[in-house]
């Protein structure tokens, strides 16, 4: 029979049978991957999610549908995330979304406060921040 504690320390220490569990070094690079790809869903399909609502009127922005800015935002979500999802300047393409998360804080998370919501939307900023300091990760499109 295992103990717990066994496997804490093969797990503590990486070594199993003189051999490594996971070599993290050679990973190292990834981690900025999986952050700009979770990022960029997460920008991706809610925007698709509000164009498709918003073409068949059944969207909470459909009532905005002649405002401009309301189809720059839902437009710029849907570009940027596709851009952060394969690492295309990806040092750029951050800060229009930090905006646009920072702008809905402040108009429709603040007035209808939501704990949670707010915590998303700080999160995901500073997410976008981290990306910027980290650089786009392995497995980026370098043009």
């Amino acid at each position: 029979r295992v103990s717990y504690l066994l496997i804490l320390n093969v797990f503590w220490n990486k070594e199993f049978i003189g051999g490594k569990i996971m070599d993290t070094k050679k990973l190292k690079g990834y981690a900025p991957t999986v952050l700009r790809a979770g990022l960029g869903l997460l920008f991706l399909l809610p925007g698709i999610d509000k164009l498709i609502g918003m073409l068949s009127g059944g969207h909470m922005l459909a009532g905005m549908i002649g405002s401009g800015l309301t189809w720059i935002v839902l437009l710029a979500e849907i570009i940027f995330g596709v851009a952060l999802l394969v690492g295309w300047k990806v040092k750029l393409t951050v800060w229009p979304l930090v905006i646009i998360m920072a702008v809905a804080i402040f108009m429709m998370v603040i007035p209808n406060f939501n704990l949670p919501n707010f915590m998303f939307h700080i999160l995901a900023i500073a997410g976008l921040v981290s990306l910027y300091l980290s650089g786009e990760g392995a497995a980026a499109m370098k043009i």
